[in-house]
């Protein structure tokens, strides 16, 4: 009887104890289930934590974000995006400002190009991370950070959000070498950056920037040729920059880089800076050309004697010759009896050099009498500063610029009438052909076949061709230009003087309405040199400019910078310049 209860007791303790091991079995699956699952999001962002688990917590995070973004057809505004970067965007961006220190390169550039693409206010704090901590200490290379960045934040701050990436991010770019590993992959990413919605806050240091020196290049040395090339970098972005700011203290520091031939690279860009600050600069440029800017006009010809070695100043005063230079850019009406006063005063080249830019501002009956006088005056060997061109023949070319069919005559007449011989007297008729046959008119097709008969080579013969047939085909109606010039055929190579007359033909004969239309087409003109041609008949047809027309312009310049047709990009270079000029007219 002992024996079974005995037994009895033992199989009950079996089954009591086996209904524990049940009971806690079925308590440590339920706990499995409950715990947090890897295939969701949550589980790796907990993982975040644990150092040993950070980078591949961070790697599978990127592909639960490229997974929804490709679900959401790269929209980052659809819901299942949205709703994982709530998730996930501010514990990524706590994990990048938080260990900066510690993370490896590789998973720190990682995140960091993760976190930028999310394009989410709620990263700044890591955008604005990854520019302080390169202007603290920059770095030469492996720094990918500032590139990411800097793509964020040209976004963020079109949108209006990221005011407190601005100071970080000029910080980081007056440290940021142009020659470094680093600048390389990051420079125009971080200039594209900067150029949206630029800070009023910026200018004082970016004017410094203007007056760092740029030494003379020295075959052979490395050095200098990285410092060339590095302040090159960083004044024509301040340039642009200050431009952009309408930044009325920086005319001076702008013209100063005008007038200092070591920083020829720079000039453009500065000019075109001046351009945008209108009617102060032009005034400036003005007083300049006179001779009645003292600072300036010594400026100028200090930095001559220096970089010429010279033991005394020049004599053919350069800031005559770059003030005019940056008051034919400006391309201000303004502008003309300051110049045609000076030129006439002038001798030699300066006054070839004045005749040429008042050809690219939109003509008066003054500045066309000036033009052809001093046209008159020169001979076959003349130059014209700075570069020593050939001054009839840059004379010639810019006489197309007046967009008057009334200068045909006195340009065949010209080609009769100058004296000399041989080839420089062969090279200069043909080339008033090719200038009397953008301006004329269908009733002067006879004059002009004559003369390329004469003087014109086979090249002169076959445009003639082209052109005489559009003349007598559109006679004085615009629409037909308008209609030529667009079209695909004519944007081939081999057609392209029938665009580039076509052009000419508007810019003669129209108004604001033919350059309207010109606006319209100008996205389906292709061909460079049309375009060019284009381009400077929608500026001769604004001569009191317009924003809402280079507002237009500057979208179909904006859409092709994006686009992979990078010769189309560059072919929009002379539409900037166009943009700016209308721009500024029309904010007086």
């Amino acid at each position: 009887m002992l024996r079974s209860t005995r037994t009895m007791a033992t199989l009950i303790r079996s089954l009591n104890f086996g209904t524990a091991m049940v009971i806690g079995t079925t308590a440590v699956a339920t706990t499995v289930v409950g715990c947090k699952d890897e295939s969701q999001p949550e589980y790796w962002v907990e993982k975040l934590n644990d150092k040993a688990w950070k980078p591949r917590s961070i790697k599978r995070l990127e592909q639960f974000f490229e997974d929804a973004l490709t679900k959401a057809d790269k929209d980052l505004s659809k819901k299942e995006v949205q709703d994982l970067l709530n998730q996930i965007a501010e514990p990524l961006t706590k994990v990048y400002v938080d260990d900066f220190d510690t993370l490896d390169t590789k998973t720190r550039v990682s995140l960091i190009k993760l976190i930028a693409s999310f394009r989410d206010e709620r990263t700044v704090p890591a955008l604005k991370k990854a520019f302080e901590e390169y202007a603290k200490k920059p770095k030469e290379k492996d720094y990918e950070d500032m590139k990411w960045a800097a793509r964020a934040a040209e976004d963020l701050r079109k949108a209006g959000k990221g005011a407190e990436l601005a100071d970080p991010m000029l910080q980081a770019f007056l440290k940021l070498k142009y020659t470094s590993q680093v600048g390389g992959v990051t420079y125009k990413d971080l200039t594209a950056a900067m150029l949206v919605k630029p800070e009023k806050s910026w200018a004082g240091p970016l004017r410094s920037v203007l007056s760092n020196e740029i030494p003379k290049p020295k075959q052979g040395d490395l050095d200098v040729a990285k410092t060339i090339n590095n302040e090159t970098f960083w004044q024509v972005t301040a340039a642009r920059i200050l431009g952009e700011l309408n930044d009325q203290e920086s005319i001076e520091p702008l013209f100063v880089i005008v007038l200092d031939p070591t920083k020829g690279n720079v000039a453009t860009t500065a000019i075109m800076a001046l351009v945008k600050l209108g009617k102060p600069a032009m005034d400036r440029a003005v007083k300049l050309l006179k001779g009645e800017d003292e600072k300036l006009k010594t400026t100028s010809l200090a930095k001559m004697q220096k970089f010429t070695g010279a033991k005394e100043p020049p004599k053919d005063e350069p800031y005559v010759q770059m003030a005019a230079i940056v008051l034919g850019t400006m391309g201000r009406v303004e502008s003309i009896p300051a110049m045609v006063e000076v030129m006439k005063a002038q001798k030699g080249g300066n006054k070839a050099l004045i005749a040429q830019e008042l050809a690219k501002i939109p003509a008066t009956d003054d500045s066309k009498a000036a033009f052809k006088e001093v046209y008159e005056e020169q001979k076959l060997d003349s130059r014209m500063p700075p570069g020593g061109a050939n001054s009839l023949l840059s004379l010639t070319e810019a006489a197309s610029l007046f967009y008057d069919a009334g200068m045909v005559p006195w340009l065949l007449e010209r080609a009769d009438k100058q004296k000399g011989s041989g080839e420089d007297l062969k090279t200069f008729q043909a080339n008033i052909t090719v200038t009397a046959m953008k301006l004329m008119k269908a009733d002067q097709t006879d004059a002009v076949k004559a003369a390329v008969e004469k003087y014109g080579t086979k090249i002169e013969k076959d445009s003639f061709k082209q052109a005489e047939e559009l003349v007598k085909a559109c006679g004085d109606r615009v629409d037909c230009y308008l209609e030529k010039v667009e079209k695909s055929e004519n944007q081939d190579k081999k057609n392209q003087f029938i665009g580039i007359k076509a052009a000419y033909m508007i810019g003669i004969l129209g108004d604001e309405k033919a350059r309207d239309g010109l606006v319209e087409r100008l996205d389906a003109i292709e061909n460079a040199a049309v375009r060019y041609v284009v381009g400077n008949t929608i500026d001769r047809l604004t001569p009191k400019g317009s924003n809402e027309v280079a507002d237009k312009i500057q979208k179909i310049i904006d859409k092709n910078a994006q686009s992979p047709d990078k010769a189309k990009a560059q072919a929009d270079a002379p539409l900037q310049s166009v943009v700016y000029r209308i721009k500024a007219r029309a904010g007086g």
